[in-house]
């Protein structure tokens, strides 16, 4: 579960921004019940014009994630640690990036964050609040391994641990992949309960690839056809093919793939299935009859949902953070709406899963609109005037629960809408005609 996410540094985010998932209705550090699914927001919408961040912000969350995946693993034999600086400035005075999630886990909350540039890590720090005080658990400030202090309230063989460290390497990642059973937990809910659905085509196929991963389990499979019957497709079943790859083309990829090593050989053979396997739908027609469609003639809408929607699914599994970007772009308003719903919904959504997604569909600041979003839900990104973005929140205005939060949002009282100046395209044209 995500409390907040903090950055500074990255893209076109210049200044510190916060991002917080966290209820306004919570007055203390933890909930004194301990209800952290109570205490905070499962949907969290991101409005801006276009070119005002809200993709970078999901980007920051998602570099921040791949991280503290990678770091120690496919990183640390690069030459630079990943940087993505704003860049509207002078490379001599730029800063380090900066970035810092609250997360649950076991549910305590925990702070973890970092400071790096191409040279590597500069700061990383972990903390804890078991009774609703801070606990520091470790600090770093610098890129070695003596640059590491720990607490007495962190468990474990950490000095051993610090020595595998690397400058372009977080110590989090490095203890995980040592089996630190604490922070092996941590870096786990962080690195792999955060999915990113990114609006791109390459994205949107390695999800359906995850698609396919689930329908062959049958209880999956039966929820699969359960959301696709949802949507009203006319889809009353769905299977995973294995396609034929002509002979020469499977021989090409495994000679591409494999050098006579077994891990290279396992390698090109999932290669070759990622060719072959493709989704296949099954529809119902008029005179009763079913028609089987292949993948590749299956609607693009249909294909956007069912890629969304299937990981909305492991999402409520296992508390996951779903990030979507432009999710109005793919699906349709009602599907979308759908699914907006599926989170807020408690029945559905038992354990406390939560989706940020970023979008210009303002019905869902409408207060009769099914999937009508509270004030602290909906946040806003704007680039001013040096080009650096901001954030903020609807929560942040004095707002009162019967008002239509998209007229006003249309009406530019929140800011966050693109200024259109027809006048100097009029002016334009005419000189053209002079």
């Amino acid at each position: 579960m995500l409390l907040r996410f903090r950055v500074a540094n990255h893209r076109s985010i210049r200044d510190e921004a916060e991002l917080s998932l966290v209820s306004s209705s919570l007055q203390t550090i933890n909930p004194r019940d301990g209800d952290w699914a109570g205490a905070t927001t499962r949907v969290t919408a991101i409005y801006g014009a276009n070119a005002a961040g809200k993709s970078n912000l999901l980007d920051a969350v998602d570099f921040a994630v791949d991280a503290v995946r990678h770091s120690a693993t496919t990183w640390a034999e690069n030459k630079s640690f990943p940087f993505r600086p704003f860049r509207l400035t002078d490379a001599d005075n730029r800063s380090p990036s900066f970035y810092e999630l609250s997360v649950v886990v076991d549910d305590i909350r925990y702070d973890y964050g970092f400071r790096c540039t191409a040279q590597g890590v500069h700061n990383e720090w972990l903390y804890s609040y078991p009774e609703g005080r801070r606990r520091q658990l470790f600090v770093r400030n610098g890129p070695g391994k003596d640059s590491i202090s720990f607490s007495r309230n962190l468990p474990g063989d950490n000095a051993l641990t610090a020595s595998l460290l690397r400058p372009r390497s977080l110590y989090l990642s490095v203890a995980a992949n040592a089996n630190h059973e604490l922070l092996q937990r941590i870096q786990h809910r962080i690195a792999y309960h955060i999915l990113y659905a990114k609006y791109s085509e390459m994205d949107r196929l390695a999800r359906l690839r995850m698609v396919m991963e689930a329908v062959e389990d049958p209880g999956a499979l039966e929820q699969a056809v359960a959301l696709l019957k949802m949507a009203d497709v006319g889809i009353t079943n769905v299977a995973v093919k294995d396609d034929e790859l002509p002979r020469a083309l499977r021989s090409l990829i495994e000679r591409i793939l494999d050098n006579g090593d077994d891990g290279k050989e396992r390698h090109s053979q999932e290669a070759v299935q990622n060719f072959t396997k493709n989704l296949s739908f099954l529809h119902s027609a008029a005179n009763g009859k079913e028609f089987e469609l292949s993948q590749s003639d299956e609607s693009s809408g249909t294909l956007a949902w069912i890629a969304l929607a299937v990981p909305a699914l492991r999402a409520f599994r296992h508390r996951d953070v779903l990030l979507v970007d432009e999710l109005d772009a793919s699906i349709h308003p009602y599907l979308a709406s759908a699914l907006v719903e599926m989170f807020k919904n408690p029945a559905i959504n038992s354990t406390g899963a939560q989706i940020i997604f970023t979008t210009h569909d303002v019905a869902f600041m409408n207060p009769s609109f099914p999937a009508s979003l509270k004030p602290d839900e909906v946040w806003f990104t704007e680039k001013k005037s040096d080009g650096a973005t901001e954030l903020y929140s609807l929560a942040e205005y004095p707002t009162r629960r019967t008002e239509n939060f998209s007229k006003r949002y249309l009406d530019g009282r929140y800011g966050a809408v693109p200024l259109v100046d027809l006048d100097a395209l009029v002016g334009v044209l005419h000189q053209d005609k002079a």
